[in-house]
């Protein structure tokens, strides 16, 4: 007996003996790791403590935790530095930041005890909590994305985003933000990864199936005008789309599917992270030949008396000739990113231009460049980012380069307007071919290329133990040149008048742009003060100059409950470069037209018309949040007053600075998630009080017939509401489902049959009265007030349910997924800038089959 108690206690000397040698080995361990992270070698350290990590107890496993993510920290790595920020404090739920700490990593582990771990950088250009950001924020995370079912970016963000709808402008992808929208996407400033992807030339960022939705690992949408940071194009909201990393996927997804109306669609995406590498590289195709729809009976949208619809059908949805496409690489080592992307978009628009919106032949009209009618971009985007830290500032530099080709190839109608060639003055030989040829269309195309680079810096500091902030500078400077500009007339289907050398020259131009911006953040106990501004300076290509201001200003008070936010802000967005240019080429062409004509109606140059100025937004808003009231429950509701002058509206030719729009409303966000069950839900009521839709450029006898000043919303309902419901039905099955209510709509718009009436009318009472026939110009200018009074079309579009439905079922590393849009064939119209009712997709379907490698 008593020898069995000596080995015993031999036994266990011995253990503690090896307990103790290991004990001290792997606390040498965490003191080199230490040591090599107060002297820069980060990496080391991190790998170090990554790779003993199962053998760290206690205080010194918490260390351990801590060392790590500061570690990712150093290296801008936020997802990282949450997660390991989380274990530690699972590890000890009371620990505190030191005054050692950086300032960033106190503000996460405060985020992650209140429960909000999501972090975005859009709104301050660093990164912090949703309750500390100085505007309304929406962030749309890659789980929501395939929840909602949406197809392409457009229904992501009309899903999600509340004050954002729909518009369809027939021959573009375009969606508007509380009541302020143009003709294509242009006032609202897109980003991926920060970096613009908004043309220079038409502002237009078109979100449609050119931007792929699976490389996506969240959208940050900034809600109101952002100019104090993003400058012109941020005029009523931000969209960044983050990219996900390899590490993300750790692997090869891909996916292929199908669906009626000739869907079809193919994505991939390859991510792989080796040590301090990090690469992604993804592929998307997408292309449909449109939902094949009967005209009949939409006769009555149009004059019958004037035109009729020449074709019994079109195709609702039609993507073009060519598949949409997105193929790009990210690769990110240490501070440095590289990102290269490829993508094309093309939409073909189901009726002709303007508000005639008549059917037209598609198959019969011929190809510029490979192309079918519609509207097009090619693009290739690059860009080089470094982040680095410096005396005690966060520093990120980058350079980027942008080439795209645009074309605009639109349809005017197939059957002959005699009245076409009157009306816009156009040489005699042109009006004579289109009293006698219909097939007519017009065909614009540019080249542009793009070089910027851009230096930010974001210091942070702390004053004792009541008062910390952030102050964040940066300067930016880009090029933009058009070059190679066709601009042609065509007629019978696939002749075109002889290209005129002055519109090919004249097109072509350069733009220099330069802006330096300074912000302040400051926090004193739960009371925030986030303060900004940027100057912008432009030298357009006629050597004016523009010169902007952006200020904002936001006060927040933060709970760990709730939070409310009183922020202002003024925008801008430079008038797009082609429309400028567009206002000179239609002065030439006019004319020139009056010249060959000898018309004598007194057309000349008139170049105070071309100097559009800047669109201006200025807004305030007041918004109170609250955070896991129950848990799982986080809800925002928001009030704003937006005062937006210089907007630009499309006459018969040319652009004008003439509209104007004053609306106010209420935005409610809530969203509600559980292991198995989430639920989105979003409601706006938007009222438009004061307005100037529309200016056709009348003389002053005539323009109290058309109504002009119609305050009221136009195409935007006044009442929207979105739910985006996901059940985990059971494991291997996920459930979703979308429903959409717009209330009723009211669409204003010209009437261009009347419009076309109107000038005739009085181009006749000019010439005649030039000719002393005084009796018939009398007859032409009551003909001319006639159609004036009928000039704003006023249709009324009823309130609509949309109810989407999809799920999928994953088996091993295989998913198989169903979306049906528009579940119940819902029969309905959308509207937008001098565009007629537009009949929207019935029931489309779509099946995936998806793997996981």
């Amino acid at each position: 007996m008593r020898k069995s108690i000596y080995i015993l206690l031999l036994f266990l000397q011995c253990t503690l003996a090896a307990y103790a040698q290991d004990e001290s080995t792997i606390r040498e361990v965490y003191v080199q790791a230490e040591n090599d992270y107060q002297i820069g070698r980060i990496e080391q350290a991190r790998d170090a403590l990554i790779a003993h990590l199962g053998q760290f107890h206690g205080n010194m496993r918490q260390n351990a935790f801590r060392l790590i993510a500061l570690s990712y920290l150093a290296r801008f790595d936020i997802e990282q530095t949450e997660r390991y920020a989380t274990m530690m404090l699972q590890e000890n739920p009371y620990y505190s930041p030191s005054s050692n700490d950086p300032l960033a990593f106190s503000d996460i582990i405060a985020n992650i005890k209140a429960g909000m771990t999501a972090t975005i950088t859009t709104a301050s250009s660093q990164a912090e909590s949703l309750a500390e950001v100085p505007v309304p924020t929406t962030l749309i995370t890659a789980e929501m994305i395939k929840t909602s079912g949406a197809r392409n970016l457009q229904e992501v963000l009309a899903a999600y985003v509340p004050g954002m709808n729909i518009i369809d402008c027939d021959d573009d992808i375009n969606i508007a933000m509380r009541g302020i929208y143009s003709n294509t996407q242009e006032k609202i400033l897109v980003m991926l990864n920060g970096h613009r992807l908004n043309s220079y030339a038409t502002n237009t960022a078109a979100p449609d199936f050119s931007i792929s939705l699976e490389k996506i690992k969240q959208i940050e949408v900034l809600r109101g005008p952002a100019s104090s940071l993003y400058g012109g194009v941020a005029l009523t909201a931000v969209v960044n789309i983050i990219t996900k990393k390899g590490a993300d996927i750790d692997g090869l997804q891909a996916m292929a599917a199908a669906g009626n109306h000739g869907q079809v669609k193919a994505d991939a995406i390859l991510g792989k992270h080796y040590f301090d590498l990090d690469m992604l590289v993804w592929g998307s195709l997408y292309h449909c030949s449109g939902e094949k729809y009967d005209v009949t009976n939409e006769r009555s949208r149009i004059d019958e008396s004037l035109y009729g619809m020449p074709v019994d059908h079109v195709r609702i949805g039609h993507i073009g000739n060519h598949p949409s496409y997105d193929f790009g690489l990210q690769l990110g080592y240490r501070g440095l990113q590289f990102m290269y992307d490829a993508h094309f978009s093309q939409v073909a628009a189901p009726f002709t231009v303007a508000s005639m919106a008549l059917s037209y032949d598609y198959d019969r009209y011929r190809t510029f460049n490979g192309l079918k009618p519609g509207f097009s971009v090619s693009s290739r985007h690059a860009d080089l980012t470094y982040q680095w830290s410096m005396f005690n500032v966060q520093w990120k530099a980058a350079v980027t380069y942008d080439r795209s080709d645009l074309t605009r190839y639109q349809v005017i109608n197939d059957e002959p307007m005699p009245t076409l060639g009157l009306v816009l003055s156009l040489p005699e030989q042109m009006t004579k071919i289109f009293e006698e040829y219909g097939g007519i269309y017009r065909y614009v195309n540019g080249q542009e290329q793009d070089y910027g680079a851009q230096l930010k810096g974001n210091y942070s500091y702390r004053l004792g133990d009541d008062h910390k902030g952030n102050i964040g500078f940066g300067a930016e400077y880009a090029y933009f040149k058009l070059d190679d500009n066709r601009y042609q007339i065509g007629y019978d289907f696939e002749r075109t008048f002889p290209e005129e050398p002055i519109l090919r020259n004249e097109g072509t131009g350069r733009e220099y742009s330069t802006n330096t911006y300074l912000q302040l953040k400051h926090q004193w106990h739960s009371l925030i003060l986030n303060a900004g501004i940027r100057y912008d300076h432009k030298i357009r290509y006629d050597n004016t100059k523009i010169r902007e201001l952006s200020p904002r200003v936001a006060l927040i008070m933060l709970r760990p409950k709730w939070n409310i936010k009183l922020s202002y802000s003024k925008s801008f967005v430079d008038a797009p470069y082609i429309y400028r240019k567009a206002n000179l080429l239609s002065t030439l062409m006019l004319a020139s037209g009056s010249q060959q004509t000898g018309s004598g109606s007194g057309h000349s140059v008139n170049y105070d018309a071309l100097n559009l100025s800047p669109e201006r937004v200025h807004s305030i808003q007041l918004s109170f949040a609250g955070t896991n009231w129950t848990k799982g429950l986080n809800f925002e509701i928001n009030g704003f007053y937006n005062r937006a002058s210089n907007l630009i509206l499309t006459s018969i030719l040319d652009y004008e600075n003439v509209s104007k729009n004053y609306t106010c409303g209420v935005e409610l966000m809530a969203s509600y998630k559980q292991p198995k069950f989430t639920a989105d839900w979003n409601f706006t009521w938007t009222n438009t009080f004061r307005a100037n839709l529309m200016d056709f450029g009348l003389p002053d006898d005539l323009k109290s017939l058309t109504s002009i000043n119609l305050d009221a919303n136009n195409n935007t309902p006044a009442i929207m509401s979105n739910a985006v419901l996901g059940w985990q039905f059971t494991p291997r099955l996920k459930l979703h489902t979308h429903l959409l209510f717009e209330g009723k709509q009211t669409s204003y718009n010209t009437d261009l049959v009347k419009a076309v009436q109107t000038s005739g009318s009085l181009l006749s009472a000019i010439t005649y009265s030039s000719k002393g026939m005084y009796k018939e110009a009398e007859e032409a200018m009551n003909s001319a007030k006639a159609t004036a009074s009928e000039l704003i079309m006023h249709k009324e579009m009823p309130a609509r349910v949309i109810v989407n439905i999809g799920g999928d079922y994953t088996l091993g590393p295989v998913t198989f997924g169903l979306n049906v849009h528009n579940l119940f064939g819902t029969h309905y119209y959308r509207s937008g800038m001098n565009t007629n009712l537009i009949p929207q997709k019935g029931r489309w379907v779509m099946g995936s089959i998806g793997v996981r490698l």
